[in-house]
């Protein structure tokens, strides 16, 4: 009997070590596919996942993650740059015309991209951050 019972507690031993968490999540892959990489998966890609167990699932969804992650961080590297370059920009044209504003930089910017006044697409077309000319979302600028 004690044998029987030290054999059925290493079995738990070892089946408690064989459980494993999965945080994939096969709703939402597609997404984080279309966020870490700017596209849709492909059929190779689905192909590919279909095939896998869900260890395999779990490593394709991993590397999801870390890909995500370093496109955050290009993307946040990028809109530092571009603010920086922005703002060479509008030191450039207050030092160049005279008696110009900040409000007059950024229409002049406006004019050259061609924007009609629309901030949120000159803020695209120049690579900063949502709400950084307008002052919306002040707690979110990365400069």
């Amino acid at each position: 009997m004690i044998l029987r019972v030290v054999l059925i507690d290493q079995w738990r031993i070892v089946s408690d070590m064989n459980k494993r968490e999965y945080t994939f999540d096969e709703n939402i892959v597609s997404d984080l596919h279309k966020d870490a990489y700017g596209t849709r998966p492909g059929e190779y890609f689905w192909s590919h996942w279909d095939a896998q167990d869900n260890d395999g699932k779990q490593r394709i969804w991993d590397n999801l993650l870390d890909d995500l992650d370093r496109a955050v961080e290009n993307e946040r590297e990028a809109q530092v740059e571009a603010i920086h370059d922005l703002e060479d920009q509008i030191k450039f044209i207050l030092s160049t015309v005279a008696g110009s504003t900040r409000k007059d930089a950024i229409r002049y910017l406006h004019e050259q991209h061609d924007t009609n006044g629309d901030v949120e697409y000159l803020e695209y077309n120049l690579g900063v951050p949502y709400g950084y000319l307008s002052g919306r979302n002040i707690g979110d600028m990365v400069a």
